[in-house]
């Protein structure tokens, strides 16, 4: 499939998931959406063609561009050939040293139009990380977007839509149907805004082994909370039934019923019965 532009064709790689917004009107109100100003150092994921980048360019101080396709280069630093404040990156952003990259720029947004087949292992990687973002903005697949925003017993809630809320506020910001891109892929898409929580909305002694505790609790999705538990700690099924109901949980619950506040709850109490040291 081959994207038209102003001179020849760019030849699009249906293996690395591309798909443009050639619509200025919706390139803008894309950075309108992510709130980028004059004095934000942007980190720009999926860079494509250039499009995108060349509107941050006029809005922000800085953008970093990270494109995987080397094919994509010369019409990144054509797209941005009149902006001083673009550096441009090429390079597979889930295999780069983003904290290395990225240390110079200090506090930064992130905005992105993500492949959907990495869409999973990048936002793992970047809530998850260490680095300094203030916001993200990524299009992704209408269903994933979904899944980051949902709340317990909504379809989709699982530890990444856990691991995501704990350190940022998930909400649709737009909804973009297939036609808007080229090519149009075959899902309605997202553009999700991720804002950055001043704090976690609870207090725990150690995030890693929270988040054991919540993947070994959805372990197999279609057992239930004591299974899963039993199964992880190695712990008999009444000593167990037990620690629920303490908190008080209900031993027939499931994992997805769970709010974070109540997998706080059952990491402190784990704690304090010895299960994890």
């Amino acid at each position: 499939m081959k994207q038209s532009q102003k001179g020849p064709s760019i030849q699009l790689k249906h293996g690395l998931g591309q798909n443009f917004i050639l619509d200025e009107s919706i390139q803008s109100q894309l950075v309108e959406l992510a709130e980028i100003g004059p004095d934000d150092n942007v980190l720009e994921i999926g860079a494509g063609s250039g499009a995108l980048t060349a509107q941050l360019a006029k809005r922000c101080r800085r953008v970093m561009a990270i494109e995987i396709d080397r094919e994509m280069i010369p019409w990144l630093k054509a797209a941005t050939l009149n902006a001083d404040n673009v550096d441009i990156i090429q390079g597979d952003a889930t295999r780069l040293n983003l904290p290395l990259l990225t240390k110079e720029l200090g506090p930064f947004k992130i905005v992105a139009n993500l492949p959907y087949h990495i869409t999973t292992e990048l936002i793992t990687m970047l809530v998850s990380s260490s680095l300094p973002i203030l916001s993200m903005h990524i299009m992704l697949q209408k269903e994933s977007a979904e899944k980051l925003c949902a709340s317990p017993g909504e379809s989709g809630y699982g530890p990444l839509t856990l691991r995501t809320q704990w350190r940022y506020e998930p909400h649709i910001a737009l909804r973009l149907p297939a036609e808007a891109f080229t090519p149009p892929p075959k899902v309605d898409s997202a553009f999700l805004a991720l804002i950055r929580r001043e704090t976690p909305p609870a207090a725990v002694t150690d995030e890693k082994q929270l988040f054991r505790l919540i993947s070994a609790s959805f372990a197999l999705k279609r057992k239930t909370l004591v299974n899963n538990l039993m199964n992880a700690y190695h712990r008999p099924r009444e000593e167990t039934v037990n620690l629920l109901r303490s908190l008080p949980i209900k031993e027939t619950v499931r994992a997805e019923e769970l709010s974070i506040q109540d997998f706080v709850r059952l990491f402190n109490a784990c704690l304090e019965m010895g299960w994890i040291s």
